[in-house]
């Protein structure tokens, strides 16, 4: 129908969507129990690392990532009650239902309420702690996504080693846990799109599609990649998630499935972006991962996420300064001015 025209120079929705200020969804639950018993007392997003909770870890990340509006997702009160108590230089929304069991679930939910306008914009699971640079990963997925639409998502991948292989042992990186089998198969000649993406754990092999080898020259199998849960996403990867609407997991389900579909005209694209040798990223899952990525911080590995740079608002209560051996001595009070 002629009323649907826009007049006056075409009026591109799609140049309106890159326009939006770059927002966030903060998923700040994990939805899995590998935290207790410390989390039946307060979330895990709540719990601290190195003194700091892991959700302003997450928020100084995204605010210096250039991130204007952030959507908060949890399902406990302690949560939204923290992030609407505290003072963020970025605009924070809460989305809290207590309904919520699953990653999947919060994205649809998210679809349902049309609160995501941003084209791309970065999801992020609340347990992250890195020092990324996102601008030149968000740059690409822009690019890709603009010479087709089906580009759709890009997730960050840290190279942690091949792991220590032996006839008699196989020893993993300290920051990846026990269960984690990921097996990624990219092709570097098309941007290391993604064509298989396997974390079973359970399988002895990976499966990947004939029809794969006649339109793709080079894919290489990777077993030494991180996922760092960030991922930067076009819009309609939400409107996928209300489409299936069993998914509940982001990685496993929809990533997986997505990388694995045959047919061209139905294929979901996702790429993976590289960190450097000087970026870190790393998810705390469980106890172990914990205990390194704590020890990762102290040893700079993060910097400039580091015990002695502190977010801003924790310096009004005390400041660390370091001394040899990786030691970080607690300042006394100083006098305010």
């Amino acid at each position: 129908m002629g009323a649907k025209k826009k007049s006056g120079g075409g009026g591109n929705q799609d140049e309106t969507k890159r326009e939006q200020p770059l927002q966030a969804v903060l998923l700040a639950d994990s939805f899995v129990n590998t935290f207790r018993p410390l989390s039946l007392d307060r979330p895990k997003m709540l719990c601290p690392l190195n003194n700091v909770t892991l959700l302003d870890y997450a928020f100084d990340f995204l605010a210096g990532a250039g991130v204007e509006e952030v959507f908060v997702v949890c399902v406990s009160d302690q949560v939204e009650s923290y992030v609407r108590d505290n003072t963020w230089s970025m605009s924070v929304s809460v989305l809290k239902d207590a309904s919520l069991t699953n990653a999947g679930d919060a994205l649809r939910e998210l679809d349902r309420r049309d609160m995501v306008k941003s084209d791309p914009f970065v999801l992020l699971f609340g347990d992250v702690v890195t020092n990324v640079n996102l601008s030149g990963a968000i740059d690409a997925h822009k690019a890709r996504h603009k010479k087709d639409r089906s580009n759709m998502m890009t997730l960050l991948f840290k190279e942690v080693g091949a792991t220590d292989l032996t006839p008699s042992s196989l020893a993993y990186s300290s920051i990846r846990t026990n269960s984690d089998d990921l097996v990624v198969g990219l092709n570097p000649s098309q941007e290391n799109r993604i064509l298989v993406y396997s974390n079973t754990g359970a399988d002895k092999s990976v499966a990947v599609p004939c029809s794969f080898f006649a339109s793709h020259s080079q894919i290489d199998l990777r077993y030494d990649l991180l996922d760092c849960g960030i991922d930067i996403c076009s819009p309609d990867v939400l409107a996928r998630f209300t489409d299936e609407f069993d998914y509940r997991e982001i990685r496993r389900k929809f990533v997986a499935n997505s990388v694995a579909e045959e047919e061209e005209g139905l294929q979901n694209k996702i790429y993976a972006h590289l960190l450097e040798s000087n970026e870190y990223a790393a998810r705390i899952h469980d106890f172990t991962t914990y205990v390194a990525i704590s020890r990762d911080l102290l040893k700079r590995w993060c910097y400039p996420v580091v015990p002695d740079n502190l977010p801003s608002s924790y310096k009004k209560h005390y400041r660390y300064e370091l001394q040899r051996h990786y030691m970080y001595v607690e300042q006394k009070k100083w006098e305010k001015s």
